[in-house]
C-alpha cells in the first residue's frame, strides 16, 4: 500500500482556480505532476507507466513491458484521436471514429486479448494494461459495442 496524496485545483476557468499561480512553478506549464522523494514528474502517461512500474503492474520481463506497452498505446492512440475529432467539433469524424476506428481496434485487441490467454493482455497476470483498457471501454458512451467483444467486456 502506497500512501498519497491526491491535490487538485479547480479548473482554470473557475473563479476559484490557483492555475495562473502554479503554472508558472510546474516544469512544462502543464498537469498532472507526481512527486515522488524529492522528484517531481510530469506527463500522465510517464507518471502512469512509473507507478505501475513501482507496484507489479508493468510486465516481469522487458518482453511483457513492451507488450504492456502495445496495448497502452493502442488505447492512447484511440482516446487522442477521439479527443481531436471532439475539440475540432468534427461530427462526422467523430461518427467515423466511433463506428469504424474504435470498432477495428476493438477487434484487434479482442484478437490480442485471445492470443494470450483471453483473461489478461500480458503474462496470465493483471497489469496496468488491462486496467487501462477496462477504463477506455467502460468510458465508452455505447456499451453495447463491447456486445462483439466478449473477452474485453470481461476484463
Amino acid at each position: 500500500s502506497i500512501k498519497y496524496e491526491d491535490d487538485r485545483i479547480p479548473p482554470p476557468w473557475d473563479a476559484a482556480t490557483t492555475w495562473p499561480t502554479l503554472k508558472p512553478t510546474t516544469p512544462f506549464g502543464q498537469l498532472p505532476l507526481l512527486k515522488w522523494d524529492d522528484e517531481v514528474l510530469c506527463q500522465s502517461m510517464a507518471c502512469a507507466r512509473f507507478i505501475a512500474r513501482e507496484v507489479g503492474l508493468a510486465g516481469n520481463t522487458n518482453m511483457e513491458s513492451a507488450q504492456v506497452d502495445e496495448i497502452i498505446d493502442v488505447i492512447q492512440d484511440l482516446i487522442n484521436a477521439g479527443v481531436k475529432l471532439f475539440f475540432a467539433k468534427d461530427e462526422a469524424g467523430m461518427k467515423k471514429h466511433a463506428e469504424v476506428t474504435v470498432q477495428t481496434a476493438l477487434g484487434q485487441l479482442e484478437k490480442k486479448l485471445v492470443s494470450r490467454g483471453g483473461q489478461f493482455f500480458v503474462g496470465n497476470n493483471f497489469t496496468w494494461a488491462d486496467l487501462h483498457t477496462y477504463m477506455y471501454v467502460n468510458d465508452l458512451p455505447d456499451k453495447s459495442v463491447l456486445g462483439g467483444f466478449p473477452k474485453l467486456a470481461n476484463l
